[in-house]
C-alpha cells in the first residue's frame, strides 16, 4: 500500500461531499479538497508553460523554487485556471457571485527542500512581505497540485479549525515549528486544496528524488477589499486573461459598495440564503 493510499481518509471524505457539505467543511474545518480539478492534459500543459517561467530562489533554498512573476501573466494556461469550472462555482457558492481575483503564484519544491513552519496567509495589518495584498478580511486560497505528494514529497500540513480560533495563540502573524494537532494531508496530482487564509498550515520536507509543483490562486468577495491599495495589473499582465474573466481580474481594489459610513443605516430588503444555517443542508442542485 502506498503512503497516499494509507493516509487518504480526509481526502476520500472530501471527494464524497455534496456542495453544501463542502461549504460546511470549509467553514468549520478551514479547508476542502476538490479532486480532479486538473486533468492529466491540463497538468502537462501547465508544466510545459512553466518551462519558460522565470524562477528565483526562496528564503529556504538557493534553487529556483519561486516564480519571479505571477504565472497568469506569463501564459494562457494559468490565466484560464482563474476560471476553473471545477473550483470557481464552489468559490461563488461559498462567498457569493461577485468575486475578485487577487493573486497567482507557482512554487516548485526540489528534492531536499526543508520543512516549512506553520503560518497563515493572512496579514490584516499589512506586512513588509506582502504589503496590503493579504489584508483582505475574507479571502480564499486554492492550491493546485501538479504532482502527487504522498507523505514525503513536500506534503501539505494543516492545523484544522485554527482559522476560527479567537485565542491569542492564533494571531495570524505568528509562526510555529510544530503543533501536536497538526495533520498531514497527502494530495494527488490534479487535486485542488481550497482553504481559508487564516488556517495555520505548513509543508513537510521533500525527502524524495522528485520535484513537486504547486500553483496558488486567490479570490475574495468584492466587498472584502484590502485595507490599503494594492497594485493593479497592467494591460501587458492581462494579455493572457480570457475576456469573460476580465470583470473578476481587472481591478484588485474593486469593491461593490461605498465605504463611507452610512449614517442612515439602511437595511436591505431581500432574501439572504448565504446567511442561513440551511447553507449546510440544502440538497445539491
Amino acid at each position: 500500500m502506498s503512503q497516499l493510499d494509507a493516509h487518504s481518509p480526509i481526502r476520500d471524505a472530501c471527494l464524497a461531499m455534496t456542495g453544501p457539505e463542502r461549504i460546511r467543511q470549509l467553514e468549520t474545518e478551514g479547508f476542502v479538497i476538490i479532486g480532479d480539478a486538473l486533468s492529466a492534459a491540463d497538468i502537462a500543459a501547465l508544466k510545459s508553460e512553466y518551462e519558460t517561467l522565470p524562477m528565483r530562489p526562496s528564503f529556504f533554498t538557493d534553487k529556483p523554487a519561486f516564480a519571479k512573476i505571477p504565472p497568469h501573466t506569463h501564459g494562457p494556461e494559468t490565466a484560464r485556471l482563474i476560471g476553473n469550472p471545477q473550483v470557481l462555482p464552489f468559490a461563488r457558492a461559498l462567498m457569493g457571485e461577485d468575486l475578485v481575483f487577487m493573486h497567482s503564484f507557482y512554487i516548485l519544491s526540489h528534492p531536499g527542500a526543508p520543512e516549512l513552519e506553520y503560518h497563515t496567509d493572512f496579514q490584516p495589518f499589512g506586512s513588509t512581505y506582502s504589503q496590503w495584498l493579504e489584508s483582505c478580511p475574507l479571502r480564499l486560497r486554492v492550491l493546485y497540485y501538479l504532482d502527487d505528494t504522498g507523505t514525503e514529497r513536500s506534503p501539505l500540513k494543516i492545523i484544522p479549525r485554527s482559522h476560527i480560533c479567537w485565542h491569542s495563540d492564533a494571531q495570524p502573524y505568528r509562526r510555529y515549528k510544530d503543533h501536536p494537532d497538526a495533520v498531514t494531508v497527502p494530495l494527488k496530482a490534479g487535486d485542488a486544496f481550497v482553504f481559508a487564509t487564516r488556517l495555520f498550515h505548513g509543508v513537510g520536507p521533500n525527502t524524495t528524488e522528485q520535484t513537486r509543483g504547486m500553483i496558488e490562486i486567490d479570490y475574495r468577495p468584492a466587498w472584502a477589499r484590502p485595507y490599503g491599495p494594492v497594485p493593479n495589473w497592467s494591460p501587458e499582465q492581462l494579455r493572457h486573461v480570457p475576456t469573460e474573466l476580465m470583470p473578476m481580474v481587472a481591478d484588485r481594489n474593486r469593491t461593490d459598495f461605498a465605504w463611507e459610513f452610512d449614517t442612515e443605516r439602511k437595511a436591505v430588503d431581500r432574501a439572504a440564503p448565504g446567511l442561513s444555517p440551511a447553507r449546510w443542508e440544502n440538497a445539491e442542485t
